[in-house]
């Protein structure tokens, strides 16, 4: 035998890796990778390092600049009321969306049974944005006979059941209320400009005989709480009675009044404007639809006929652009029925697409669908299921509710 040499001994296998071994940069990029702020929570659960890395500032903004669409979980779905200045927003109900991955969510989790109790009154929805919504009370006292005032509004969010009430400036307390907006704030250091810290809400409503908007802010600055802009000369408007809300297209909110008159408030830069409608307004079933080249155009129901107004160029009037009898557009669309579609139930208009509507029952089962352009009818897949109504968005909170351990 030869020499017998020193043998070593075989090197230990090395550790196997973990997720600690993972740099936190690597974390970052696998975690900007995740669709929505939904995964995020999930995600941020699993330990505390990972929730410290997604709960950071700069990684919530990041993530929100490659999601620029947050989680749609639903809508709030709401009563129709068949006459009234404000939208309509009583008894909603949450129904989550069939395409969201929503699967750690239930209905229950949005409801409204946390706000606060008003005696004699509600809160009904005037509007939502984001993961927030905006309501206004009603009282008893706020019907057709007598025209609502302004009251207490409040900003929820619920999924965190989270609220502020936020009550009128005293100058305003015997004012008509119209209607109440809610918008976007100054972009926060997440890059979120709508949360329960930051938003701003326009009131439209009428004083002294005049429309005027009233602007509230969020926030402790300077330019936080209530303001009424000045009125100019090109927004001075006088609603010679009390105005109807009939819909909004993008940022135009539009109502009517039994003298014939189109009130239109733009939003963005809250002035009012007067139009003139050729038809008696009182008692019928109005709808303003978005079209091509951002013209507005005005649907109504009347007595046997589907009439379309345009505005003139130029001008503050509507002008009448088509009229068909419902009689005709029911032998139109004979071919395409089941043999049971009669004019007398084509009673509802919705505006459910840029340039066309659809005529449902008084129950919202849609029936035909209208293209505004070409005047071509389709009828619709009978669902009584389907709804055909007023429904408001909610996404998702932003920035998520994670409770992190910052360093």
């Amino acid at each position: 035998m030869g020499d017998c040499s020193e043998i070593s001994a075989p090197a230990p296998a090395p550790a196997p890796a973990s997720e600690h071994d993972v740099p936190d940069d690597l974390l970052e990029l696998a975690f900007l990778r995740l669709p929505s702020s939904l995964h995020l929570i999930r995600a941020a659960s699993t330990c505390k390092r990972w929730r410290r890395i997604i709960a950071h500032g700069a990684f919530l903004r990041r993530f929100r600049s490659l999601r620029a669409s947050p989680l749609v979980a639903g809508h709030y779905r709401v009563d129709e009321r068949k006459q009234g200045s404000c939208p309509p927003g009583c008894n909603p109900v949450f129904f989550l969306s069939p395409t969201a991955d929503t699967v750690d969510l239930r209905p229950q989790h949005f409801s409204l049974d946390f706000l606060p109790s008003r005696d004699g009154g509600s809160w009904d929805i005037a509007d939502s944005r984001g993961g927030l919504l905006l309501l206004n009370e009603c009282t008893e006292e706020d019907g057709e006979e007598t025209p609502p005032l302004f009251h207490d509004l409040i900003v929820c969010e619920p999924l965190t059941r989270r609220s502020r009430v936020i009550p009128p400036p005293t100058w305003l307390h015997d004012s008509l209320f119209c209607s109440a907006f809610l918008l976007d704030g100054d972009a926060d250091d997440t890059g979120e400009r709508v949360s329960l810290s930051n938003f701003r809400i326009i009131v439209a409503l009428v004083l002294n005989g005049i429309a005027r908007a009233c602007v509230f802010t969020s926030g402790t600055g300077n330019d936080s709480g209530w303001r009424t802009p000045p009125v100019t000369a090109d927004s001075l408007v006088r609603p010679q009675d009390r105005p109807y809300f009939e819909g909004h297209v993008a940022e135009f909110a539009y109502w009517s009044t039994i003298e014939n008159e189109i009130i239109a408030f733009d939003r963005d830069t809250s002035k009012f404007s007067c139009s003139l409608f050729p038809d008696d307004t009182w008692y019928c079933r109005l709808k303003f639809v978005g079209c091509d080249g951002g013209k507005v155009r005005i649907v109504r129901l009347d007595v046997g006929y589907l009439k379309v107004f345009i505005q003139a160029e130029g001008g503050d009037e509507w002008v009448l652009e088509k009229c068909i009898k419902l009689q005709q557009l029911v032998r139109e669309v004979h071919d395409q029925d089941d043999g049971e579609l009669q004019a007398t139930m084509l009673t509802k208009i919705v505006s459910v697409a840029e340039g066309s509507v659809l005529l449902c029952t008084d129950k919202g089962v849609g029936l035909v669908s209208v293209d505004l352009a070409t005047m071509e009818f389709k009828r619709v897949v009978l669902d009584k299921d389907k709804y055909h109504g007023p429904a408001y968005m909610y996404q998702l909170p932003w920035p998520p509710t994670i409770r992190a351990c910052l360093p």
